[in-house]
C-alpha cells in the first residue's frame, strides 16, 4: 500500500514538474551546481585524506620518528632519523613491527644510458621496501638483500613510465648495464603501471648502496624516512611506547647528537604525506562547498515557497476532497526529492568533468602532488552525493511543504486562491536571504584573499630581476665524486670556467635550492644574553661564492663582500643584509661585530663569525618567507653555515649555478651556455632545474593557483545564487503586496516612496547579512589569523586585510541593488484601479 501510494506520488510529481518546466529547469540547475561542488571537493578530500594507500593491509603501515618533545605538536615537530639510527633500530628485532624499512624520496639520480646523461627523481629504499608494501615488479625481479650494501654494484628498478619514455619499453633492458651516479649498475625490474611511490619517483635504488650508515656526528650524515608495518594486533600506541623507550635510550647513549630527540613518535604512514595544513585547507574547502549547497537549497526553498503560495488553492481543494496533511506533505517532499535527484545526476556528471580537470591540473604542476593522490568519483564519493541529495531534498522542500500543508482550506478558498500564509512565508524567505548573504560574504572573503595572495606573490619585489637570471642545479654523486677533495676540485674549476665564459656578464654558485629555499636557523649575537630559548631570533642564511652579489645585483653598503680567500674557514666570516644589520645593531656599524648559529636550545653552536660587510636585501626565501623581516646572512660557498666549523673547506654534494647574461637578455638565453660549461668539465653530469627564478617561483605557486581558482569559483557561484535568491524573494514580496502598493498609491504615495519601501527591505537584509558574515569572518581572522592563513594557504596577505572586506561589502551591495531594482521598478508600475478591483 505504501509503495503504491509512493509511486503514485512520483508519477504526480513528474507530471507537475513537466508542467512547470521553467521552475524545474532552474531548480535542477541550482541544485546541480551545489551537488557538483560537494562531490568534486569530497573527491579531493577522499583522494588525499580518506582513501589511503592501495596496498594490502595499508592500515598497518606507519611512519616512525625520533622527535624533539619541546613544543611538539602532531604534524608540526622537529625530527631526526639518521641512517645509523635506522640501522640500529632495524637490527634490534623490534617487537611491534613486522617490517621496518627506510627510504629517501624525491632525490636526484644521475643516469647515463647509451651515452646520454640524464637526471631523474629517484627513491633510495631498503631492499624489502616493495615487499613491505605488498607490491611486486611487473617485469624482472625485486631487490635482493646483498644488493642493499655499501660498495656493491647498484641494482636499479625502473618505473613503467620511465621504461616506456626513455628506454623504449623494451623488455630486454632488464639485465643491461647503465651508469648510475657514476658507478656501474644493472636494471633488474620494471614496476607496474602508475606505480611511483612514495611521491613521483621514476626509479629506485637500494639505499645502503648509495648512502651507507655513517657515525651520528659525521658531517656527511644522511637522514631517512621510515615506513614500517605493524604486526597484526599491535596498536600504534603500543608501537609508540616501544619507540619512545628506544629514543630515550639513544638520547642517553649519544647525547651529542640525540639528546634533543628523546621522544618516539608513531603515526599512520598516510599522515606523513598529509600535514595539518593540507587537512585544514581541504576540510575548509569542503565546508565552503557545503555552504554553497546550502545556498542552492535556500534558493530552491524560496522557489518552493512561491510555488506553494501559487498552488495553495490546489492543496485546499485536495484537502477538502479528503487528502490528509501527511499526504500533502509527502507529495511536496516527493517533488523535492525528484528535483534533488535530477540535480544530483547532473551534478555527478559535472563532477566527472571537474575532477578530470583537477587531475590534469595537478599532474601538470611544476611540483606535482604524489602520483597516488588522484581525485576520482568512486563509491565513497557517490555515497556522499546520495547524502547531499537527501539533505538537499529535505532542506529545500520540508519547510515549504509543512507551511503549505498546514493552511486552512476554507480560508484559502475564501481568499480567492491567494493563500493566507503570505506574512509567515515572507518572514521566512527574507531570513533565508540573510543566510545566503552571510554564507556568500564568507565565501567571497576567502576567494578574494586567495586571489590577492596569488597576485601579491607574483608581483613581489625580490630585490633582483627574476627574469634576467638563470639557475641550474648540480648533484655531484658518490661514484664520480666520492670525497670532499674531488668535489672541491670540480667547483673550483667550474667557477673558473664560469668567469671565463663570454656569454655571462656574471655567474656564481649558491646553496639555495631552485632560488627559493635558503637555510634558516637561530643565531646569537656576541655580548647579548639569552634568558629563554625563544629569545634567539631566526635568520636566513645562504652559502655563496664570491661573485654572488654582483650576479644578483646586490650592492655593498658597508665593508666588503666575500672573496675566494674566505673559503678556507681559518677566519670564519659572514656578510649580512641591511635588514639583519638594522635589526641587531640599529644605527651602529655591523662590520667587525660577531654572531654564531645555534640549535633552538642554544646547543650545537657554530663558530663566532666576524661580519665583514653589509649588502642590500634580496628575498632569500622567495614567496615563502613567513618571518616578519628578511634578516639574513651569507657565508662562503665552502663554509659550514650551521654546527661546529670544519677544519677545512667543505664542498657540498649539491649546488646551484646562477648566471646573468650580457646585454640585459632574458635568463633563458643562457641554458645552452650553462650546459656547455658543465659538460666540458664532466660529460656525465646533467644540469637540472635549468630555469629562471621567475619560472621557479611560478611553479611553486601552482598549488596555490588551483586553490585560489576553486575558491574564486565558489565565490562567483555564491554571488550568482545569492543575487538570484534576493531577486526571487523581492519579486515574490512585490507580488504578495500588489494590493498594498495599489492602496498606498491611491492614497497619494508616489513612485519614489514605493521604490524606497522595496529598497529598504532589501537593504535591511543586506545589512544584517553583511554584519553577520563579514563581522564573523573578521572576528575569526583576528582571533586565529595564523591558523586561517595556513588553512587557506595564504601568502603575503593577512586574513584580516581591510580592503578585502570593503571590496566584498561593495560587491554584494552593487549586486543586491541590481537584484532588487527590477522588482522595485515593477512595484512602482502597479495600477491602483486594477489592484483595488482585485479586492
Amino acid at each position: 500500500m505504501f509503495f503504491e501510494s509512493f509511486f503514485q506520488d512520483i508519477r504526480v510529481g513528474l507530471r507537475v514538474l513537466v508542467k512547470e518546466r521553467g521552475f524545474c529547469a532552474l531548480a535542477v540547475a541550482v541544485l546541480a551546481l551545489g551537488i557538483c561542488g560537494v562531490a568534486t571537493q569530497f573527491a579531493v578530500v577522499n583522494g588525499v585524506l580518506l582513501r589511503g594507500f592501495a596496498f594490502p593491509d595499508s592500515d598497518r603501515l606507519v611512519d616512525v620518528q625520533l622527535v624533539d618533545p619541546t613544543n611538539f605538536q602532531p604534524g608540526n615537530f622537529n625530527a631526526r632519523m639518521t641512517t645509523m639510527d635506522y640501522k640500529e633500530l632495524r637490527e634490534m628485532g623490534l617487537k611491534s613491527f613486522e617490517a621496518f624499512t627506510g627510504y629517501l624520496n624525491g632525490s636526484t639520480v644521475n643516469v647515463t644510458y647509451q651515452g646520454q646523461p640524464r637526471r631523474y627523481t629517484g627513491g633510495y629504499i631498503s631492499w624489502d621496501f616493495f615487499r613491505t608494501l605488498g607490491v611486486k615488479p611487473a617485469f624482472g625481479r625485486d631487490f635482493l638483500p646483498e644488493e642493499d650494501r655499501p660498495g656493491v654494484d647498484k641494482a636499479v628498478i625502473l618505473s613503467d613510465a620511465l621504461w616506456k619514455s626513455d628506454f623504449g619499453g623494451d623488455p630486454a633492458v632488464i639485465g643491461k648495464p647503465v651508469r648510475v651516479n657514476g658507478t656501474s649498475a644493472t636494471v633488474v625490474g620494471i614496476m607496474p603501471p602508475k606505480f611511483q611511490f612514495p611521491n613521483n619517483e621514476q626509479l629506485w635504488i637500494p639505499v645502503n648502496s648509495s648512502f651507507p650508515p655513517r657515525p651520528r656526528n659525521d658531517r656527511g650524515v644522511n637522514f631517512v624516512a621510515i615506513i614500517a608495518k605493524l604486526k597484526p594486533g599491535v596498536s600504534i600506541a603500543q608501537a609508540q611506547d616501544e619507540i619512545d623507550a628506544i629514543a630515550k635510550s639513544f638520547a642517553q647513549q649519544f647525547p651529542d647528537t640525540n639528546k634533543q630527540f628523546s621522544m618516539g613518535y608513531v603515526r599512520p604512514a598516510i599522515e606523513s604525506f598529509t600535514g595539518p595544513q593540507i587537512k585544514q585547507t581541504l576540510y575548509t574547502m569542503l565546508a565552503f562547498c557545503v555552504g554553497l549547497l546550502l545556498i542552492a537549497c535556500v534558493n530552491v526553498m524560496n522557489m518552493q515557497f512561491a510555488r506553494a503560495t501559487l498552488r495553495s488553492k490546489e492543496f485546499a481543494i485536495r484537502s477538502s476532497l479528503g487528502a490528509g496533511r501527511v499526504r500533502l506533505l509527502r507529495q511536496m517532499l516527493t517533488e523535492s526529492l525528484l528535483l534533488a535527484s535530477i540535480g544530483a545526476a547532473l551534478g555527478v556528471a559535472l563532477s566527472f568533468w571537474s575532477t578530470d580537470m583537477l587531475n590534469a591540473a595537478a599532474k601538470n604542476l611544476a611540483n606535482p602532488i604524489p602520483s597516488w593522490m588522484t581525485f576520482d568519483i568512486e563509491p565513497r564519493v557517490l555515497l556522499a552525493v546520495v547524502v547531499a541529495t537527501v539533505v538537499a531534498a529535505v532542506a529545500s522542500g520540508l519547510l515549504p511543504a509543512w507551511m503549505a500543508s498546514r493552511a486552512n482550506a476554507t480560508e484559502v478558498l475564501k481568499d480567492s486562491g491567494r493563500g493566507t500564509t503570505g506574512r509567515a512565508i515572507g518572514l521566512i524567505t527574507r531570513a533565508l536571504v540573510v543566510f545566503q548573504i552571510v554564507v556568500t560574504s564568507v565565501l567571497l572573503v576567502a576567494g578574494l584573499l586567495q586571489v590577492q595572495s596569488i597576485l601579491r606573490a607574483q608581483n613581489l619585489d625580490y630585490g633582483y630581476d627574476t627574469r634576467g637570471l638563470l639557475g641550474a642545479r648540480l648533484g655531484l654523486m658518490e661514484g664520480d665524486y666520492p670525497n670532499n677533495e674531488m668535489r672541491l676540485a670540480f667547483y673550483e674549476k667550474l667557477v673558473r670556467e664560469l668567469r671565463a665564459t663570454p656569454d655571462f656578464e656574471s655567474a656564481a654558485l649558491t646553496g639555495r635550492f631552485r632560488m627559493v629555499f635558503s637555510g634558516q636557523g637561530p643565531i646569537e649575537i656576541e655580548g647579548k644574553q639569552y634568558a629563554k630559548d625563544s629569545d634567539r631570533t631566526i635568520a636566513q642564511t645562504e652559502n655563496v661564492s664570491a661573485d654572488f652579489a654582483a650576479t644578483m645585483g646586490q650592492k655593498v653598503v658597508e665593508g666588503r663582500y666575500l672573496t675566494d680567500e674566505d673559503s678556507d674557514q681559518r677566519d670564519p666570516v659572514a656578510v649580512v643584509n641591511a635588514t639583519f644589520a638594522k635589526k641587531h645593531f640599529g644605527n651602529e656599524s655591523a662590520v667587525g661585530r660577531r654572531f654564531r648559529t645555534t640549535a633552538p636550545n642554544g646547543s650545537n653552536a657554530g663558530p663566532w663569525r666576524r661580519i665583514v660587510g653589509v649588502v642590500t636585501d634580496v628575498r632569500m626565501l622567495a614567496v615563502f618567507n613567513t618571518q616578519n623581516d628578511n634578516a639574513g646572512f651569507y657565508v662562503p660557498f665552502f663554509a659550514t653555515a650551521f654546527g661546529p666549523a670544519a677544519p677545512q673547506a667543505q664542498a657540498p654534494q649539491f649546488g646551484t649555478i646562477v648566471a646573468k647574461p650580457r646585454g640585459g637578455l632574458r635568463g633563458e638565453s643562457l641554458a645552452r651556455a650553462v650546459a656547455g660549461v658543465v659538460q666540458r668539465i664532466d660529460p656525465n653530469l646533467p644540469p637540472y632545474f635549468v630555469e629562471t627564478p621567475k619560472t621557479s617561483f611560478d611553479g611553486f605557486l601552482g598549488q596555490n593557483r588551483i586553490i585560489a581558482a576553486m575558491f574564486s569559483v565558489f565565490g562567483v557561484v555564491a554571488v550568482v545564487l545569492a543575487a538570484a535568491g534576493l531577486y526571487g524573494v523581492q519579486s515574490f514580496s512585490v507580488n504578495q503586496r500588489t494590493q498594498e502598493f495599489g492602496i498606498r498609491m491611491a492614497l497619494g504615495a508616489d513612485a519614489s516612496k514605493v521604490l524606497g519601501m522595496v529598497f529598504r527591505q532589501g537593504a535591511w537584509q543586506l545589512g544584517i547579512g553583511l554584519l553577520v558574515g563579514l563581522g564573523g569572518a573578521l572576528a575569526a581572522a583576528l582571533a586565529a589569523g595564523t591558523q586561517i592563513s595556513q588553512g587557506l594557504f595564504l601568502l603575503q596577505i593577512q586574513p584580516s586585510d581591510p580592503p578585502t572586506y570593503i571590496a566584498v561589502a561593495l560587491l554584494l551591495s552593487v549586486v543586491s541593488f541590481l537584484a532588487v531594482l527590477v522588482p522595485a521598478r515593477r512595484a512602482t508600475r502597479v495600477d491602483p484601479m486594477i489592484a483595488l478591483r482585485a479586492e
